[in-house]
């Protein structure tokens, strides 16, 4: 795990290309049945709704909405989508370069509104409600970035610290509109920079890190979620001595012990856009099966930055 920041720069190295998909879905809500019209396409609004699926590109996009009585002309003009702003934040700005001439860095408005008694549409850049259906499916990409460590190793006395990257892949399931079932696995570590680079130790150093895998049930409440379940982990703690830069003499021989534990999951997340989110999610762990010292407790803490891809159709009786 520890060489996971490096396979973590690679996917990250052109945000736009990997994590943006090649068509923009843009939902259009009307105060009455409607046609509309767009790339030589037409199709019905049903409930006053619709969803059109365009592909990304730099030129505008000239969509119709007629009904008997009026027909209004909409103009849509792109934008550089999130993901390729986010290149600045994960790799200095070098994915920009990789997207540059890729249409998969634009988007556009994500609702439009028609009202028959406005002069013009309007145009909404983020979702004017969250709503799910029934049947909704997600799959997640996190990236914990931020993870902070209480393990209590056999035989030893607490261990603490903190540190960056991890990674983390999960399945969201919508059996109603503001309830879903969670199913993660996760692999988190406490590397000391928060940024890809290559990493020299010297003298005595602690690592830890845990794998795990989690169900839980979550509550949407407008932008937030906030879930509950169980976790099953696997955690670790490695006493390393490394003989460079002339170190003291280690207090001890180096050690590695990791164990199975058993507890919670306490999700937490606010979501900016559709498919990003910021998240922090508290583990407690009480049950470690296999160690003399059954019951401790432990905990891991992390905050992620999480991406959410849409896998099942959407309904357009909503």
């Amino acid at each position: 795990m520890r060489y996971l920041y490096l396979f973590l720069l690679t996917i990250l190295s052109s945000c736009a290309t990997m994590m943006n998909t090649r068509h923009n879905q843009i939902a259009v809500n009307t105060t009455e049945p409607s046609k509309v019209m767009y790339n030589g396409r037409l199709t019905m609004t049903q409930n006053n709704k619709t969803w059109i699926f365009v592909e990304r590109s730099k030129e505008p996009l000239q969509i119709t909405v007629s009904t008997d009585s009026l027909e209004k002309e909409i103009i849509l003009k792109p934008r550089n989508s999130f993901a390729f702003w986010s290149n600045i934040v994960f790799n200095y700005g070098i994915g920009m370069l990789v997207d540059k001439n890729n249409p998969k860095r634009y988007t556009y408005p994500k609702n439009v509104y028609v009202n028959s008694s406005d002069t013009f549409p309007r145009i909404f850049r983020t979702p004017v409600k969250n709503i799910y259906n029934k049947g909704d499916f997600f799959v997640n990409l996190s990236i914990p970035h931020v993870n902070a460590f209480l393990l209590k190793p056999e035989a030893e006395s607490y261990k603490a610290n903190a540190g960056f990257w991890g990674v983390a892949v999960g399945m969201d399931y919508y059996y109603s509109p503001k309830h879903f079932i969670n199913a993660s696995a996760f692999g988190i570590m406490d590397i000391f920079i928060p940024f890809p680079a290559p990493v020299t130790y010297a003298g005595e150093h602690e690592f830890m890190s845990s794998m795990y895998v989690a169900a839980s049930h979550n509550h949407q409440i407008k932008n937030f979620t906030i879930g509950y379940g169980l976790s099953y982990s696997r955690n670790s703690w490695d006493l390393r001595n490394y003989g460079r830069l002339d170190p003291p003499e280690p207090s001890r021989d180096p050690v590695k012990k990791a164990h199975n534990a058993w507890g919670f999951v306490l999700p937490v997340s606010y979501k900016f856009y559709e498919q990003l989110g910021v998240g922090l999610t508290y583990r407690p762990t009480f049950f470690r099966p296999a160690l003399t010292q059954k019951f401790a407790y432990e905990h891991t803490i992390s905050l992620d930055v999480s991406f959410r891809f849409k896998l099942s159709k959407t309904r357009k009786n909503s």
